[in-house]
């Protein structure tokens, strides 16, 4: 008769059921531990709704701000002025292409006409000044040739008549050249925008960097800059900066505190206006007011 082997003897099933559940827990722990490297430890990384567009006085850091350089506006470039009784608003157009708008408020900002000369054929606007308490004048081209011309309002904007004597003593952009008072001057860039004037400060963009011209002489002052307005010899302008989340106003002078923190988008054209005692900014559908 065949001889028998000796029967096996099989482990404790206690044993084995310890041994399960250490394991369990061990190829979870482990998948714990995957998962929080994948993650990473940002734990501002998460989605946030956009802000909307307000006064932030005491700006804080965000990781996605944009520092980069704002792009030339073209066609869609905007003008603001603000007189003693009436505000005055525009887009510039372009000769052959969009339409240009100027428009007037008298609730300061509230509600808005629209005034652009379309029957004059106006094509584009080149600069916007108020005029008096509650009227503006307007350099523009006009009719099918694009001529330039200096435009005023006696009427509020009901009706524009062109001044042959005012376009001599008018300030506005030509293509690359700076026309301060009929003195043609080449800006740095084939394509300037946001040209402003005050006495005697003259100041635009070229590539996301400001220029200030006093009595003759071109000098860069700021970068990042998409809007800016100059009064009594100071320019302040709107820009692009990594700790705003948005725009920052700022004066454009070495060393110069900011004023404060827009959260606003940057991306789209933005017009500034100071007067004596405010600053204000014309960015996507909002007007907002700052003390200056």
């Amino acid at each position: 008769m065949a001889r028998r082997s000796p029967a096996r003897r099989g482990v404790p099933s206690a044993v084995v059921a310890i041994l399960v559940v250490a394991l369990t827990v061990a190829v979870g722990a482990l998948v714990v531990l995957a998962l929080d490297r994948g993650r990473g430890t940002d734990t501002d990384a998460v989605a946030k709704p956009a802000p909307s567009i307000g006064l932030d006085p005491s700006p804080t850091p965000s990781p996605t701000a944009s520092a980069a350089t704002p792009d030339e506006p073209g066609a869609a470039e905007r003008f603001l002025a603000v007189g003693a009784g009436a505000m005055w608003r525009a887009t510039a157009g372009a000769c052959g292409d969009d339409a240009p708008t100027v428009e007037r408020s008298d609730d300061d900002g509230d509600t808005w006409t629209d005034v652009t000369p379309a029957y004059r054929g106006i094509a584009q606007v080149r600069d916007l000044t108020p005029f008096a308490e509650t009227e503006a004048d307007l350099v523009a081209d006009m009719g099918p040739d694009c001529e330039t011309q200096a435009l005023r309002t006696f009427t509020k904007g009901r009706f524009w008549s062109p001044y042959e004597d005012l376009l001599p003593q008018s300030t506005y952009l030509d293509g690359a050249t700076v026309v301060i008072d009929g003195t043609r001057i080449d800006a740095p860039c084939e394509r300037p925008w946001g040209l402003r004037a005050s006495g005697d400060t003259t100041a635009f963009i070229c590539d996301g960097a400001a220029y200030a011209i006093t009595q003759g002489t071109t000098t860069e002052v700021g970068n990042g800059v998409t809007a800016l307005d100059v009064r009594d010899g100071q320019i302040v302008g709107a820009l692009v900066r990594p700790d705003c989340n948005g725009l920052q106003v700022a004066p454009l002078t070495p060393d110069a505190a900011p004023l404060g923190c827009l959260n606003a988008d940057a991306d789209g054209p933005v017009a500034l206006a100071v007067t004596a005692d405010s600053i204000r900014v014309w960015a996507g559908d909002d007007l907002v007011s700052m003390a200056r």
